[in-house]
């Protein structure tokens, strides 16, 4: 079974993006932050907290900001155990020139370092909009739109420049490697002053489709669930790792088309481990994770609006010929 969905607002024992420290070999549990700003600039960023060695419980933390013309500056920072704190109650992940916290009353993510400054303060919401189960992996979307601030400085002698921004939060975990339930998924974040959305597309390895669509608009949840009119066009590539080339999902009152261009940023997540440690894993999954510009049109209440959007693509592994073309999960 592909997945058993549970939408919609959870009671007060639900999970609210609270670190689970993952327990087991190839455990590993993950943040993916999307935020854009009023200014333009769009941040893009994943923690990680593996046990993929060497040793449990190693902190990763990397991402990109993205100017108007898609240039991209990266930050990184990588700590095994012992080397970054979980402070703030247990919720905030500190790796000194990096700390995120994605549970605690105030959300926050922060970048120190000589050449970037980055403080975004989220305005999070009590329980997750939705969540899904895969055999042992878990998710669950924390926010699809809320409102933040950020304060930016870029470059070392730059003065820091604050503006008001949008964030999308998601946060997924696995008691073993992901690629043993998720081999492929596409999710479209659209972070527009009113309007948040939420769109993916998630392939099993035994080639099962679900989506999730989970649409906001002035604050209110207008859909949350599985839209039974959508569907992703992918492009064709030798190496199994096609990227998306449109989208479209329609339900009661909301439509929506994308348009998938080149890559903004792509990173192999294995990078940060080491070299035997690294061996031993891509024995099983060769992951590849990329972040797209999505251009949009929306069809809502009345209105046209058109924009852009950011997509998050990530493969654990190539996909096999026999599920190239991936069926609808029957639920």
């Amino acid at each position: 079974m592909l997945a058993c969905i549970a939408l919609g607002p959870m009671g007060a024992a639900a999970a609210t993006g609270a670190v689970q420290m993952p327990d087991g070999e190839f455990a590993g549990e993950y943040w993916d932050l999307i935020a854009r700003s009023d200014a333009g600039k769009w941040l893009v960023a994943q923690a990680a907290i593996t046990n993929h060695g060497p040793g449990d419980h190693a902190a990763t933390v990397l991402g990109y900001v993205v100017e108007r013309d898609g240039t991209a500056r990266r930050f990184k920072r990588n700590d095994p155990a012992g080397r970054w704190m979980l402070d703030g109650g247990g919720s905030r992940i500190d790796l000194r020139s990096i700390a995120f916290d994605p549970a605690g009353p105030a959300r926050s993510f922060e970048v120190s370092k000589d050449d970037l400054g980055l403080d975004l303060r989220i305005a999070g919401r009590a329980a997750p909009l939705a969540t899904s189960r895969a055999g042992a992996c878990s998710f669950e979307l924390l926010d699809a739109g809320a409102p933040a601030s950020l304060r930016l400085r870029d470059g070392a002698n730059a003065a820091s420049r604050s503006s008001a921004a949008r964030v999308a939060l998601t946060h997924r975990w696995a008691t073993t490697l992901e690629a043993d339930c998720v081999l492929r998924r596409v999710e479209v974040f659209v972070l527009e002053p009113e309007v948040g959305i939420y769109f993916s597309e998630t392939t099993d390895p035994d080639g099962r489709v679900a989506r999730q669509l989970v649409a906001e608009h002035d604050g209110r949840v207008l859909f949350a669930g599985d839209p039974d009119d959508a569907a992703v066009r992918w492009d064709v590539a030798a190496d199994g790792f096609a990227p998306p080339d449109t989208a479209r999902v329609s339900v009661p009152g909301l439509s929506a088309s994308f348009r998938f261009e080149s890559a903004l940023a792509s990173i192999d997540p294995t990078e940060r481990l080491p070299a035997p440690v690294q061996w031993l894993v891509t024995a099983r999954t060769t992951p590849r994770l990329s972040w797209l510009r999505a251009p949009f049109e929306l069809r809502l209440a009345g209105r046209v609006v058109s924009g852009e959007a950011i997509a998050k693509l990530s493969y654990s592994n190539p996909l096999p010929a026999r599920v190239a073309e991936p069926r609808r999960d029957s639920r």
